[in-house]
């Protein structure tokens, strides 16, 4: 959920990962921005020599576009990294609990002070967790895993599995800015 610099970033790691994604837009223009972007992103690892063609193109087919929000009701994971403040965000969150089914992880792509402010929409908090991916998500290794108390354990489980998927360590959250920090100056080495 959301195609903005994060949302995109997220898709594209997922795709790399040879998973396919559902990238789910807000606005038409906005899907075909969103496409456009990836393209021209994708085109920039090639031309750097970070990909070849092939895989650019396989990452590309990988992500399917939509406005058509039912169609994360298959879904196993959804992430929310919606552009907008925490009022919208809060809406789109209701909006993805009412569509996906009870086995379904949402996840937010949001800061920890934000998560439980985020969750308070929620009826189903057991799967519900914070995820957070640092920008951008194709070069950083780490990703934030912020269970909330009522987190099921499952839940958990699922989302570290799918960071290791992505050839990501999930980091649990330390108190402070320790871990944002960390995932910038293991970014930079």
């Amino acid at each position: 959920m959301g195609t903005g610099p994060a949302g995109l970033s997220i898709a594209e790691a997922v795709a790399e990962a040879e998973l396919p994604v559902l990238a789910v837009c807000m606005t038409g223009a906005r899907q075909d921005l969103a496409r456009r972007r990836l393209r021209k992103t994708l085109a920039m690892r090639v031309a750097l020599g970070e990909l070849t063609q092939r895989e650019a193109d396989a990452i590309d087919e990988r992500v399917i576009f939509t406005r058509d929000l039912a169609r994360v009701r298959g879904c196993d994971l959804v992430i929310e990294s919606a552009v907008g403040d925490h009022k919208s965000r809060r809406a789109v969150l209701a909006t993805i609990e009412s569509t996906i089914s009870r086995a379904t992880v949402v996840a937010s792509n949001v800061a920890r002070p934000d998560l439980a402010r985020m969750a308070e929409v929620l009826e189903r908090k057991d799967q519900f967790i914070g995820l957070r991916f640092f920008h951008p998500a194709t070069h950083t290794p780490l990703v934030e895993v912020m269970p909330l108390p009522e987190t099921a354990p499952g839940a958990r489980y699922a989302c570290e599995t799918f960071c290791r998927w992505l050839h990501k360590t999930p980091v649990e959250h330390v108190e402070g800015e320790v871990a944002p920090v960390l995932g910038r100056k293991v970014a930079a080495v």
